[in-house]
Formats: structure tokens, C-alpha cells, sequence
């Protein structure tokens, strides 16, 4: 056992023994030839009463014992133990956790109860301060940790909580609000109880017991964990979480039972007490949310925290026994003078030893937290302290507020550890060198803040944390050259970037019509404007509530920021068209894609597949091209003449075919598809040659035009390049009274070209917007389409130029 706090002191007291004799030896032998020059040996004793030899002697070894003693002293003796009381404030909070057979439900990962285990770890020291307490429950409850300051002891019980723990298994929400009134003290304090639950509450009486504890002035907060989908209970309740289960928790039927989040249930007990229901949420921001609610507004009242054992310092009998020491040594034969002096000396000796006796007990206490590693708890005790000084009138010292924030920033408690540095920047303004210390641990503050939100892989927030770091380290070295703010500026400056960097890869692209199809971005080709979407699902489609997307600038030009905790990654990326780069309605531009890599699924080819390998910057070019279009009409030629005339209207009962094997009949495996009511068609094909024929619906109907004996068309078709106009003749009878009605609507002004006199190729060219169900054909065959094209794309010139401002996505 080590009896000194400081025991290489001790080895020095040889050493200042030696020293002093040798003083000692020499300044009397001074003394005695000097002596000799001005009085005899016999007239010494009674001329100088002081020179004795025995005064001499006692008065040396006075002096020694003493400076032995200060030495002693120094070194720190302590021996036996003591308990020390430190007194600080916080709430009473006791948390109930459901441990029933539901939580075990896989809707959270891994699954409930562990995903509220985790959450409640992380969020824990949001609560410091606060007396905390655990209940565990399902049909029954146990109180399994009472309430204590001891967050250690509440986080070891916390992670030993199983769903085997108590039986029966069920759930009864009543149960743990009477065990929480039964825990709370009966004083004034506020009293807070936090349950966490699905929410299922099959004995029904958790409502009941919550009004009852409104009058006791117990407020019940409640947390859901879950969803509104719900899921099945794994069986049995001890499965792995590393494995996906085959079986499930059946009803009486023999069912899989489905346990949902029950939003109502919790809603209400919290209501009923005038308290908040809020939802776990993805990384606990519901629990981190009533923390502080229970911080700012419940009634506060005062506890004991006892330490460990603490050995029992006893440096002061050492100290007060070498000042009397050295008071008789003064006292032989000295005159009133020099006893005097000698009273001077002692008080300025005595109050230099004894300066720690008169530290406020709040700064002693507060230095004695620290030491045991409870910053947070001394920092509470300073700001104890400066509270304690404004009731007095006085002005808080600066430094006070200084170390608070040092202890709050020590213990991760940085809102807290932000407000009291700056109100300690106040205090100090007219103290540079104070000054220039609290914006040093300023920026240290704020380098913390931006590890924990790079870990979080929030780097917009990290970037703006870090800027605010920077301007405390410089401004705190420009006010007296602190060369530790600047030695933080500089190496500091440095991890942060190379964090950052190792995160973020940014991705620049263009968007342009690619009309001849060689990869490149030709002067003559022009810039389209589009919306870039991350495609979650993988689908091809952008679903907005869930999908981010950015706008290109009016170049065709895009760039964001894609962040990930590791590399290699990939993502999937889409592209939609604004409306004004549609400039005919004949037209329709599909992009081409890279071809993703295998295995290949033909959703897939709708979207473009980024491969992430590094961070950096990776360029992404996005080249639309005109679809191959077979486009026409059909028309009811009512005269049977194959021309169409003003009384004649498009026809849509009819079926159109790709004859794949010139047979023209439609077969099972060709393409089909219908022109809309007016008659008009426009069907994107992969590029190549084919054979259009046409089959009404009605087998009585008659195909006038064309003239052939085939009634089909033999066309050719590439991007950037659609068939000519195709037209149909059909005379249908039975579409005879429609006939009628389409040429009274022809008569009222409705524009179709003529084509009496001459026959169909030179007189229609008909032009109109897609329908929805053309356009679900479309996608349909552009997935065929993207399979059989592979990317020519190279990178942009050099002297490309891209947007500044980019948007940031994340790789979840």
C-alpha cells in the first residue's frame, strides 16, 4: 500500500540535509575568522552571548527537523479512509422496457428489444445527473435496477435483458407503472417514468393504472418501437439473430400471429398523464427528445453521491509541528525585532501552505469529481459555483466557466460544454490571455462535434462544425499567438480533411442528345436539362417521397457528393427529362446506359449502375438518343375508296403486328399493339427492319389501304431515325354511327389533313402526344432496348466547367 501521494519527495530530504549542513558548516567557519579579527577568545562568551555552541547546536537541528518536516509534508502522507459526499441535482427517472414475446419481432434491426437495448446504451449520457432505474416487463414486472447515479450499474443490467427473463409471457402495460409508483420516493421530486413498448396491451388496463398515476404526479412518457406493418415472432424466443427463421408463434388457428405497432394504446397512457408519446426512431432520436423534455421541465431536488473509499490525507500535523519547530528556533536569545520578523514570516509561510484549506467547497468537490472521472459531475458543481456567486452579487470568475465547459467537453456533453465556454468568452474580455485559452477549448469543442458527426457520416454538419473549430483556433491565435491553438489549427486541420476526403467521392456528369451515337459530346449536339435521382428501389422510376433528387443547370451539367463510411460501393441513378427538351411529338428520347454487370436482370438495364471503387471524383455521362419509332394511322374508310376523306375519322378496333415470320397472321410470340381511339400509333422498336401488318377486330371488317395483298408495310427503323407516316384503311360498317359523329365533330373545326384525290402515303402526316398506355409500352421495350446497347461514352474536354454548389447523398 502506498502511504504518500508524491513519495519521490522523500528522496530528497537527504540531499537538503547535506546541503544545509554544508550551509551551516561553511557560514560558521566565516563567522569564527572574523570573530577572531575584532575580539579576544576570552572576552567571546560574555561580548557574544550567541555565539554558545549549544544555542548553535539546537538551533541547527530545529531548523533541520522542520525543513524535514515541510518535505514530509510535501510528499503527500495518507493513511485510513474516509467516504466523501459530493451533493449534486438531477430527476428521479425510472425506465420500463417491454420484454414480451413481441419484442423479438424483426421489423427493427435485429429486432426490437435488442435495436431499444442499443438506442438506450448510446443515448444514456443524455441522462447524466438524473437518479435512473430499470424496469423489465411482460404479464409481470420486475424492478431490475432501483434508481441510482450509478449509470455503469443501470448500463450492465440493461444489456442482460432477455425475453426469457419473466414468465408468463404477454404483455400488460399496467403492471410496470405500479411498479414504478412503488419505487418513487414520496418527497416532491419530480418523478418521471419512460415506457418503452409495441404497445400491445392484452390485459387492457394500462389506461386505468396511467390516470392513477397522474394523481400521484407520476407523468408517464411512452415510446413505440416497431412499425405499422408489423411482422411475425420468431419461434422459438431463443433463435439467432444471425439466421433468418423458418418458424413462427402461431394462434389457436395455427395462424403466424402478427404483431403492429399499437400507437393508440401508448398515445393514450401518455395523454392521460399529461406526458408526450413519440416514436423511437431510426437511431433513438425519440428517447434523446424526452431526455431533454424531462431536463428543462421537471422539478429538480438534491442528491448525495458517495464515493469510493478515499484515503484520509494527514500532511497538516506535519505541517503545523515544523512551524513551531521553527518558532523556537527563532525564539533562542533573539530580540523583540527579530521575533517579530519572524511572526511576518510565519503568517506568509502558514497561509502559503494552507491556500488549499480556503478553495470554495464547491471547486474542492469539483476537483475531486474529476479525479474519480466524473467530469459531468464537475462540471455541474462549477456551475454550482458560479450560480452561488450571482446570488451573492458577485461577478462570476471567468475561469470557473472555463473549466465547466473543459469537464463537459471531457465527458461528451457538448451542448452543455458550448454554452458555459461561451459564457466564460464573455466574462473574459478583458483578460486577452484568459481569452485566448476558452477559444482554444472552443475550437477543441468543436473538433469533437465534428468527429462524432463524421461518425455519424454527416458531413455537410461536419463541415460547418469544423469552419466554426477553424475560427475559434485562428482567433485565438491572433489574440496573443497561442501557439497550442496553433499547433491544433495545423495538425488538426489535417485529420479532419483526410477524413472527409476518405468519405466523400464527387460525381460530375452531363446530360446532351447523343445524335450520332459516338459517346462524345459533339459542338453540335445540344445540352439537355434533367432531374438525376438516386433509385432506392431499383426500379427505374423515381418515387419521390423517398428518392432524392438534383436539377442539371441549364447546360446539361450536374454534380453531387456521394457519401459512404467505406469503398468499395455502388448505387443506381436515374435520369428524367424536363418537358421543354421534348421538341416533337414524333420524337421520344430514351438514355443509354452502361450495361450493368451480371448477372443481368432486365429491370435493372433501366437505370444507371455507378461502381464506387474509391473516393475521388468519377465522371458520369448521360447521353439520350431519339428511339427507333414506328408511327401511322388508321383510318375508317367508310367509301371504301383508300382515300381519307374530311367525313372519315381514325379507327382504334383494330390490332397491329409485328409479322416476325411472314405469314401475316398474328401469332402468340409477335408484338401487338393498338392505336389509340383516334387511330394513331407510335411504338418504340429496337433498330432494324420490319414488317407492320394490321387486323381489325371485328372479322367482318375490310382493309382498304394499303392496296397490297399482304395489307402490310415493310419498313426500317434506327435511333435518330423513325419510319416514315404508315396508314391504315378499314371499312367497318359497324363503326358506321361513330363515322357520323366524327364528322360533325370534323365540321366544327376539327383540323385533319386532306387527302381527297390523292392517295395516303402524300396526304397524312399525323403528329400527337403519347398516351399513358404508349408510354407504358414504351418503358416496357426500353428495357428490351438498353440489353442490346452497350456505352461508347468517354470523358468530357478538360476545359469542362461544372457547377459549383453540389448535393449530397448517402450511402445507407
Amino acid at each position: 500500500m502506498n502511504f504518500f501521494i508524491r513519495p519521490e519527495i522523500l528522496f530528497l530530504i537527504p540531499l537538503f540535509i547535506g546541503v544545509l549542513l554544508l550551509l551551516h558548516f561553511h557560514s560558521r567557519k566565516k563567522v569564527r575568522q572574523r570573530i577572531r579579527l575584532l575580539v579576544a577568545d576570552k572576552l567571546k562568551t560574555s561580548l557574544i552571548p550567541s555565539l554558545s555552541p549549544q544555542n548553535t547546536l539546537i538551533k541547527l537541528c530545529l531548523s533541520l527537523s522542520a525543513v524535514c518536516l515541510i518535505l514530509f509534508s510535501i510528499a503527500g502522507p495518507n493513511w485510513g479512509f474516509e467516504q466523501k459526499k459530493i451533493e449534486t441535482r438531477g430527476n428521479d427517472l425510472i425506465i420500463a422496457v417491454d420484454i414480451s414475446r413481441s419484442m423479438l419481432v424483426r421489423d427493427q434491426y435485429p429486432n426490437r428489444l435488442e435495436k431499444v437495448k442499443q438506442v438506450l446504451q448510446n443515448r444514456l449520457n443524455e441522462a447524466s445527473g438524473n437518479r435512473l432505474g430499470l424496469i423489465s416487463f411482460s404479464r409481470k414486472s420486475f424492478t431490475s435496477c432501483p434508481l441510482t447515479l450509478d449509470h455503469l450499474a443501470f448500463e450492465k443490467t440493461l444489456s442482460s435483458l432477455q425475453v426469457s427473463l419473466i414468465s408468463p409471457q404477454g404483455s400488460d402495460l399496467a403492471e410496470p407503472m405500479k411498479e414504478a409508483s412503488l419505487i418513487f420516493s414520496k418527497d416532491g421530486s419530480s418523478k418521471s417514468l419512460i415506457l418503452i413498448s409495441d404497445g400491445e396491451d392484452l390485459e387492457g388496463r394500462g389506461l386505468k393504472q396511467a390516470r392513477l398515476l397522474a394523481k400521484q404526479g407520476i407523468k408517464v412518457y411512452t415510446i413505440g418501437v416497431g412499425t405499422q406493418e408489423g411482422g411475425k415472432i420468431p419461434d422459438p424466443i431463443n433463435f439467432p439473430l444471425n439466421q433468418t427463421p423458418s418458424d413462427f408463434h402461431k394462434d389457436q388457428s395455427g395462424n403466424d400471429v402478427i404483431s403492429k405497432l399499437g400507437e393508440g394504446t401508448l398515445q393514450e397512457i401518455a395523454d392521460a398523464t399529461n406526458a408526450q408519446y413519440v416514436s423511437l426512431g431510426a437511431t433513438g432520436e425519440g428517447l434523446s427528445h424526452l431526455f431533454s423534455v424531462i431536463k428543462n421541465h421537471g422539478k429538480r431536488k438534491e442528491l448525495e453521491l458517495f464515493s469510493s473509499r478515499m484515503p484520509v490525507e494527514r500532511y497538516q500535523s506535519f505541517t503545523l509541528l515544523a512551524f513551531i519547530l521553527l518558532v523556537i528556533e527563532q525564539l533562542i536569545r533573539h530580540s523583540r525585532r527579530i521575533l517579530n520578523s519572524i511572526a511576518r514570516k510565519s503568517f506568509l509561510f502558514s497561509a502559503f501552505l494552507f491556500v488549499g484549506f480556503f478553495k470554495p467547497k464547491n471547486i474542492q468537490l469539483a476537483e475531486d469529481a474529476m479525479k474519480n472521472g466524473n467530469p459531468i459531475i464537475a462540471g455541474e458543481l462549477y456551475l454550482k459555483e458560479s450560480e452561488k456567486s450571482l446570488q451573492e452579487g458577485e461577478k462570476v470568475d471567468p475561469k470557473i466557466m472555463l473549466n465547466a465547459g473543459l469537464c463537459f467537453t471531457e465527458g461528451e456533453d457538448f451542448i452543455r460544454a458550448g454554452e458555459a465556454l461561451e459564457d466564460a468568452l464573455h466574462l473574459s474580455i478583458d483578460s486577452p490571455n484568459l481569452q485566448s485559452k476558452v477559444l482554444n477549448a472552443l475550437g477543441n469543442l468543436q473538433y469533437e462535434v465534428t468527429n462524432q458527426l463524421l461518425d455519424q457520416q454527416n458531413v455537410n454538419a461536419a463541415r460547418k462544425t469544423w469552419e466554426e473549430a477553424l475560427g475559434h483556433y485562428n482567433n485565438a491565435s491572433s489574440i496573443d499567438g497561442n501557439l497550442k491553438a496553433q499547433t491544433n489549427l495545423d495538425s488538426l486541420n489535417r485529420q479532419i480533411q483526410e477524413r472527409i476526403e476518405a468519405m466523400v467521392c464527387k460525381m460530375v456528369g452531363l446530360v446532351w442528345r447523343d445524335s450520332n451515337g459516338n459517346g462524345r459530346k459533339d459542338p453540335s449536339e445540344p445540352n439537355l436539362q434533367a432531374h438525376i435521382f438516386w433509385d432506392k428501389n431499383d426500379d427505374g422510376e423515381r418515387n419521390e417521397s423517398i428518392e432524392p433528387a438534383i436539377k442539371t443547370n441549364e447546360n446539361g451539367e450536374f454534380a453531387f457528393e456521394w457519401i459512404s463510411a467505406s469503398y468499395p460501393t455502388s448505387l443506381r441513378l436515374g435520369s428524367i427529362l424536363f418537358d421543354q427538351n421534348r421538341s416533337d411529338a414524333d420524337e421520344v428520347l430514351i438514355p443509354l446506359y452502361p450495361p450493368p454487370p451480371p448477372p443481368f436482370s432486365a429491370s435493372q438495364a433501366r437505370n444507371y449502375y455507378v461502381d464506387l471503387a474509391a473516393s475521388g471524383t468519377q465522371f458520369l455521362p448521360m447521353p439520350w438518343r431519339a428511339a427507333p419509332v414506328i408511327k401511322g394511322k388508321v383510318w375508317n374508310d367508310s367509301n371504301q375508296n383508300g382515300l381519307i376523306d374530311d367525313n372519315e375519322s381514325g379507327l382504334g378496333s383494330v390490332s397491329l403486328f409485328l409479322d416476325d415470320n411472314g405469314n401475316f397472321k398474328l401469332d402468340d410470340n409477335e408484338t401487338s399493339f393498338k392505336p389509340s381511339e383516334d387511330g394513331k400509333f407510335l411504338q418504340v422498336v429496337p433498330p432494324g427492319q420490319y414488317s407492320l401488318c394490321i387486323q381489325p377486330d371485328s372479322p367482318e371488317a375490310k382493309v382498304t389501304w394499303p392496296e397490297d395483298e399482304h395489307k402490310g408495310y415493310l419498313t426500317w427503323v434506327n435511333f435518330e431515325h423513325s419510319s416514315e407516316t404508315l396508314l391504315f384503311g378499314v371499312f367497318d360498317h359497324q363503326s358506321g354511327e361513330s363515322s357520323s359523329s366524327d364528322q360533325s365533330d370534323s365540321e366544327n373545326g376539327q383540323d385533319e389533313e386532306s387527302a381527297q384525290n390523292s392517295k395516303p402515303e402524300s396526304s397524312e402526316n399525323p403528329s400527337s402526344e403519347r398516351s399513358d398506355s404508349e408510354s407504358e409500352e414504351v418503358s416496357g421495350l426500353y428495357e428490351r432496348l438498353l440489353q442490346e446497347i452497350e456505352s461508347k461514352s468517354e470523358p468530357l474536354p478538360q476545359d469542362v466547367e461544372f457547377p459549383e454548389n453540389t448535393a449530397s447523398g448517402r450511402d445507407y
